[in-house]
């Protein structure tokens, strides 16, 4: 089995897993209007993706991120509330910005060729589906924010988690500027230099250290039962696990297209997937 079509099957189970969590709130009463708004935010930035399916992983995702982060500190102001709204819609603006400039790129003129025409290819039904679980992702992406800033008193636990965002937000986004620099130069080669150096795929650990700072200031948040932790981990969780499937997907890519050449080969040797390499 590959690792994409193995995230396409735990991407279900947390779905499901995310309709539980959302059944038992509003069952008890625990969902708010604020939390309708959460769901509200996504659910409209997700119609993007019947402009262009892959539109609903970037564009949407980011705007969520935003749109949500703005959201709570105007519902919810308080210092713990801006600290983690204020790294989330950081997080938001960095990721958006960058989609909008790879975009339009030339080194990226082939991809958005090929997604405009898988595109044409992809089921409405499909898409509707689509919007329907990203709607609830990208809602409980941002409960850990709302469970912080509903506490209102600034914890260790959140300026931890905001200051992991922050440093997960820089490492993405100088990753994705060294990368997309490189390619606009080199389009048919593998990068080797900056965060590159030692480590393969440093985007993808700037984009997992972002969610273990939204996992650790909801856990700090969270005084009891398991439906509260799990409603603040399972989202940050699942993108963790994408990242880590991208990265192998990534590597196997590479391998396939690279592996006869020495350098590359000397390349893996000193480099990690995820984590440095010495």
């Amino acid at each position: 089995m590959t690792p994409g079509k193995l995230i396409r099957i735990i991407f279900s189970f947390f779905v499901i897993g995310m309709i539980v969590l959302f059944a038992m709130r509003l069952n008890a009463g625990l969902w708010t209007p604020l939390n309708w708004g959460m769901m509200m935010i996504p659910a409209i930035v997700c119609m993007l993706v019947f402009s262009c399916f892959v539109y609903i992983f970037n564009f949407s995702y980011s705007l969520a991120a935003i749109g949500n982060g703005i959201l709570i500190f105007s519902v919810l102001p308080s210092v713990a509330s801006g600290i983690l709204c204020g790294a989330i819609v950081i997080y938001g603006l960095r990721l958006f910005y960058f989609t909008w400039v790879r975009r339009s790129s030339e080194s990226y003129a082939s991809h958005v060729t090929q997604n405009q025409a898988e595109d044409q290819e992809f089921p409405v039904g499909v898409k509707i589906a689509l919007w329907a679980q990203c709607t609830l992702l990208y809602t409980f992406q941002c409960f850990a924010i709302y469970v912080v800033a509903s506490k209102v008193d600034v914890t260790v636990s959140a300026l931890m988690g905001a200051s992991i965002i922050l440093l997960g937000t820089l490492v993405e986004g100088k990753a994705d500027s060294q990368k997309q620099a490189f390619k606009n130069r080199e389009p048919d080669n593998f990068i080797t230099t900056g965060l590159f150096a030692r480590c393969r795929h440093p985007n993808y650990s700037g984009e997992i250290l972002a969610q273990l700072g939204l996992i650790i200031a909801g856990v700090g948040a969270v005084t009891n039962g398991w439906a509260n932790y799990a409603a603040v981990v399972i989202a940050p969780l699942y993108i963790v696990l994408l990242m880590i499937s991208e990265a192998w997907t990534k590597d196997s890519m590479q391998l396939k297209t690279y592996g006869e050449q020495e350098n590359y080969r000397t390349y893996l040797r000193r480099s990690g997937s995820l984590l440095p390499g010495f």
